[in-house]
């Protein structure tokens, strides 16, 4: 039973967590209601094939993977940059294929060049505990804005709000009780489902044609290759690295403050696998994954360190992503539910941080040492994307987001002083 229970907190979690950006992304590139639908089942059908296969052959840690903001964030980008550069939305999605399997590529030559390896080195307590700061004052934004039910023209919805925060009051209740903690997750997303349902604030259901669908190997088309798109894989590449180890690394942490053997890590395997995963969210026309930091969050609060629930949930998305009236079911869900039933566990993240910055007892020093950088990356949070706009879209996509620029400050700093590897298994 405990198994069971187990799975179904990291079936939900994974759901809730990554749901909204391929929903997002079908909708700006005006995918029809099928269309749309298979998309959104692709990038399921991905996720879960990546997680399996890093707790297989990669870095055999319990982290689920979900759509990279990096690529959230290009997709977005190209959008509308695509349609003036390659005639269409259509093409624009072709090319993105084809930017998929040139960073799998990368991923795989870098992994084998021993790359990876020589990155894991900069991530010291001082970075990790930076990157978990700068990832929580982000994600902070998008859940406020999902709680609140802030709408297209900016407008709060009272009811909204107050139903996402008696979730988020029952949710936190079940996470501080000894027994119901297995339980929060689920309970927290159905009887706020059924709140928002009463209260006419859960979208219908738009029950598809097909009952059955395996993913389609190039469902836009085939990859339409463009060396212009070749410097943005590389980079995206690159800061998709940064944030794997960077999620490797407190997990990694969480595992074993819970007492949990996590074995020899290894920065190279998991590497290559991002590469793999790469490869099939390019050749089945998805978004690229990335593990997700969230994950240790997820474990130190509901305490589920084994990784065979792991593994059974990742079986049950794959499975439910070839059934569409499930898919169908899940994407009706109100972004708020899922918003506050794992708000506990992702505000939890801060702690970790802290953790992290005090580890050995170097608090009073890094503490000095993370200033500059969560200055900058929380204040380029606050700098409208617009503003970036004349820029090339990589460099667009990276100065817009406050974590990557932190991040990679905190990790300049680190070199400049002279700090060497982090005191972890990513060695």
């Amino acid at each position: 039973m405990k198994q069971v229970v187990s799975s179904l907190q990291w079936f939900l979690f994974i759901i809730s967590g990554s749901i909204v950006v391929p929903v997002t992304v079908a909708s700006m590139y005006q995918l029809e209601t099928g269309n749309a639908m298979a998309f959104i089942a692709r990038t399921f059908f991905v996720l879960a094939v990546a997680g399996l296969l890093q707790i297989a052959f990669g870095h055999r840690l319990p982290i689920n993977e979900g759509p990279a903001g990096i690529w959230w964030g290009i997709f977005i980008l190209y959008a509308s940059l695509g349609v003036a550069l390659y005639g269409s939305h259509a093409e624009t999605l072709r090319v993105l294929e084809s930017s998929l399997i040139i960073s799998g590529m990368m991923f795989i030559l870098l992994s084998l060049l021993g790359i990876v390896d020589r990155l894991a080195r900069l991530f010291t307590p001082t970075v990790t505990g930076t990157y978990l700061l700068l990832l929580a004052a982000q994600l902070s934004g998008s859940f406020l804005k999902g709680l609140l039910g802030v709408d297209e023209t900016g407008k709060v919805s009272i009811v909204v709000a107050a139903l996402s925060t008696i979730v988020i009051f029952l949710s936190l209740w079940m996470a501080n009780h000894p027994v119901l903690r297995q339980f929060n997750i689920i309970v927290s997303m159905i009887i706020g489902w059924i709140l928002f349902r009463l209260f006419g604030f859960a979208p219908s259901v738009h029950w598809p044609e097909k009952w059955f669908e395996f993913p389609k190997w190039f469902a836009f088309g085939p990859p339409r290759w463009e060396w212009g798109i070749v410097p943005t894989a590389f980079f995206v590449t690159l800061l998709l690295l940064t944030n794997m180890l960077a999620s490797m690394k407190v997990v990694e942490s969480v595992m074993k403050a819970e007492k949990e053997n996590v074995g020899n890590l290894s920065p190279k395997r998991a590497g290559f696998m991002m590469g793999i995963s790469h490869i099939i969210s390019g050749l089945l026309a998805a978004i690229g994954s990335v593990p997700i930091s969230g994950a240790a969050a997820f474990i130190a609060t509901s305490k589920i360190t084994k990784r065979i629930p792991f593994v059974i949930a990742c079986v049950l998305i794959m499975i439910m992503s070839l059934f569409m009236p499930a898919v169908a079911l899940f994407t009706a869900m109100p972004a708020a539910v899922g918003y506050a039933a794992i708000f506990p566990m992702f505000a939890g993240m801060i702690t970790l941080g802290l953790k992290e910055l005090g580890q050995n007892g170097g608090w009073r020093k890094r503490a000095e040492q993370v200033c500059l950088p969560l200055f900058t990356g929380i204040g380029m949070m606050f700098v409208p994307s617009e503003a970036f706009a004349s820029l090339p879209p990589v460099i667009a996509s990276v100065m817009s987001n406050g974590l990557i620029v932190g991040t990679l400050l905190s990790i300049l700093l680190e070199a400049m002083t002279g700090k060497k590897g982090a005191t972890s298994a990513l060695k």
